[in-house]
């Protein structure tokens, strides 16, 4: 015990002594002076531009107190001496002079604005501007209906008018959120009533954004409340599709059951077939896999998924198969499918001697290098899912697509 004692007592001396001759050592270190960072001097600029929605200011570096500048623009609020902790611009120029716009204003309201810089010495604000919006019409826009795989309709009313006169009025659409004049529009005129209007040309299956707008004899544009919605997934047949994200994927819900490409023309009656036993059709058509590897098979903005697609959504869902499962005994043999995916498979078996209910196949795009065989990928009742490139490109089975 005794030695034990003297040892720690030697190994704590010894540590202390290297401290000590570690700041005896720093101490002895010739000293640098680094300049103290100062913050930068800006300057406000005057708002200019001034409409019912946006408007234009600035800034001016007067001084960068020594230091670069690393970001720059204005800042705006409805209440006095506002900071970028909520609506503010980010000029990339360089210049110590720039313009910035601000935008997403609301008519008939009074901001603040100040320019602001950054360096190394904090953030720095200019002096406050204040100004108004131009009064501009209170818009709502109506909810979408009629939607199918190409067109839908929505419409708005003027709440208030505030005395503006209009001179247009109408919807526009984009797949971008707050959608405005310059994109897709259908302009109706005049007037103060309500209106409805038709989007067409809509891309089948994917979302879209709409607003009703107004715009005033002074050139002010208003705009309703964004309404997102979906156009139908509609094959050429004019078959109805649902959708489900599952991940960062997005499948079809049902089988395909298309027997025409997406140009119009006809797929070879001999490249699909219906299973025999399939007698109300509800599981889907049976493809073969020369069919798929046409270009035009899927709708637009779809295709057959490849082999890496089929298991990312095995890994999705850990490898528990029945997550992907209908429930119920009404499309397979045993109750065990949770579905929790929403991902919807079916017990469509094929044509060589899988009966229905029994287990699924579907094909996927990519081709084996060695064997020169697509990739199939099953699930069975028991929830195994398992794939390989068993069969050539001769075979019939079932098709699921996935959203590119």
């Amino acid at each position: 015990m005794k030695n034990i004692f003297f040892k720690q007592f030697r190994f704590n001396r010894i540590v202390g002594n290297l401290f000590i001759f570690v700041l005896i050592l720093q101490s002895c270190q010739p000293e640098e002076n680094f300049p103290t960072p100062k913050s930068a001097t800006i300057i406000t600029e005057a708002v200019t531009a001034i409409t019912g929605t946006s408007a234009t200011s600035g800034g001016q570096i007067s001084s960068d107190g020594g230091f670069k500048i690393s970001t720059q623009g204005v800042c705006w609020d409805t209440i006095q001496n506002p900071t970028i902790g909520k609506s503010f611009s980010i000029d990339t120029s360089g210049k110590s002079e720039f313009t910035s716009e601000l935008s997403g204003l609301s008519g008939g309201t009074t901001y603040y604005v100040r320019a602001y810089s950054t360096n190394v010495g904090g953030i720095t604000y200019g002096n406050e501007e204040v100004f108004t919006t131009n009064v501009v019409p209170l818009m709502t826009t109506t909810e979408v209906t009629q939607i199918t795989g190409n067109s839908a309709k929505s419409g708005g009313f003027i709440t208030e008018t505030f005395g503006a006169q209009i001179t247009d009025r109408g919807i526009c659409w984009s797949i971008k959120i707050n959608p405005s004049v310059s994109d897709q529009k259908v302009s109706l005129g005049a007037g103060e009533n309500s209106f409805e209007a038709t989007m067409n040309n809509l891309k089948s299956g994917t979302p879209y954004h709409v607003r009703s707008y107004a715009i005033t004899s002074e050139g002010d544009v208003s705009y309703g409340k964004d309404i997102l919605f979906e156009t139908q997934l509609v094959d050429f047949d004019g078959n109805v599709y649902t959708t489900v994200e599952i991940g960062e994927q997005v499948w079809m819900v049902q089988n395909f059951i298309c027997t025409t490409y997406n140009d119009g023309t006809p797929i070879d009656s001999n490249d699909y077939t219906w299973n025999t036993a399939d007698i109300n059709q509800e599981y889907g058509l049976n493809y073969r896999w020369t069919a798929t590897d046409n270009p035009n098979f899927a709708p637009e903005g779809w295709h057959v998924p490849t082999s890496d697609e089929w298991l990312t959504l095995f890994d999705i869902v850990d490898g528990e198969v029945n997550k992907l499962k209908e429930s119920g005994t009404d499309h397979w043999n045993s109750d065990n499918g949770t579905n929790e995916t929403g991902f919807t498979a079916l017990g469509s078996g094929h044509i060589y001697g899988q009966p229905l209910k029994t287990e699924t196949t579907w094909w996927s795009s990519t081709i084996d290098s060695g064997s020169g065989n697509p990739y199939r990928w099953a699930m069975n009742d028991n929830g195994e899912f398992y794939g390989g490139p068993w069969n050539g490109t001769g075979f019939i089975f079932s098709v699921r697509l996935i959203k590119d």
